[in-house]
């Protein structure tokens, strides 16, 4: 966990909210709550913590354009064995 997050609370309890909320789809004020954490801090903590939608959408292009290629060379394969 990145240390910068907050000097007033533990490495251990940012981790497990910002998981509760981006593993388990929790939402972010019940979470907040339940741990009591303003959900103004877990907000920026999950900010900070989660890559930018951009990177995301990249990721998930490169993944689809691995996945196409491997897609088509097992077609290949199945040709050549049919």
């Amino acid at each position: 966990m990145k240390k910068y997050l907050s000097n007033r609370y533990p490495d251990t309890l940012i981790s497990e909210v910002i998981n509760q909320i981006t593993h388990h789809n929790r939402l972010l004020s019940v979470v907040a709550k339940e741990y009591g954490v303003s959900s103004r801090v877990v907000y920026q903590w999950v900010k900070l913590t989660t890559e930018p939608v951009e990177i995301k959408k990249d990721l998930l292009t490169e993944q689809i354009a691995s996945l196409q290629r491997q897609i088509q060379n097992l077609n290949k394969q199945l040709q050549m064995i049919a």
